[in-house]
């Protein structure tokens, strides 16, 4: 199990304990694949956290000890800004998109090295 940020989830990760709010309604059940709604979900409600399956973390790259680079991370917002240059940021849909986008852009430079 590791417990991940929601700001470090991506799309097709699986969820690995049942995930509920304050008053114990559930969100997102275990084994659950996270999808944008899914995020979306998690943040409105305020939860910070969750557990994901090993391996669906370790499929996205992903791990409470590793983190980006700075150099890397840079090169992947820079990529995705042109890519989204036409794009209205102001829009909370497109801004989700760029972010997915970076993350998928930095993952995919960390399976080349």
């Amino acid at each position: 199990m590791s417990k991940l940020g929601i700001n470090q989830l991506c799309e097709g990760m699986i969820v690995d304990e049942a995930v509920s709010d304050l008053r114990g309604t559930i969100l997102l059940q275990k084994g659950t694949a996270i999808t944008l709604s899914g995020i979306k979900i998690l943040k409105t409600w305020g939860v910070f956290e969750i557990s994901v399956e090993e391996a669906s973390a370790a499929e996205h790259n992903v791990s409470t000890e590793t983190q980006l680079d700075a150099r890397t991370a840079a090169e992947a917002a820079a990529k995705a800004a042109r890519l989204f240059q036409h794009v209205d940021q102001s829009d909370r849909c497109a801004k989700e998109l760029m972010r997915l986008t970076i993350c998928r852009i930095a993952q995919s430079r960390l399976e080349r090295s």
